[in-house]
């Protein structure tokens, strides 16, 4: 059997580029907190929870 042939590494195309840096970057934006969320959702709708019960019959 022959030996195997060994391919020089590649980057994956998709992957960055050398010298590509001048690109659009996600923000670094932090998750905000849950507690807070609840609150607003809270004062936006307090009924929500009682209509989303008697849609799916729980």
């Amino acid at each position: 059997m022959p030996e195997r042939v060994q391919k020089p590494f590649d980057p994956a195309p998709w992957g960055p580029k050398q010298g590509d840096e001048g690109g659009p970057r996600s923000p670094d934006v932090s998750r905000p907190d849950t507690k807070d969320l609840l609150k607003k959702m809270r004062k936006v709708d307090p009924n929500q929870s009682k209509r989303y019960r008697q849609r799916t019959g729980q």
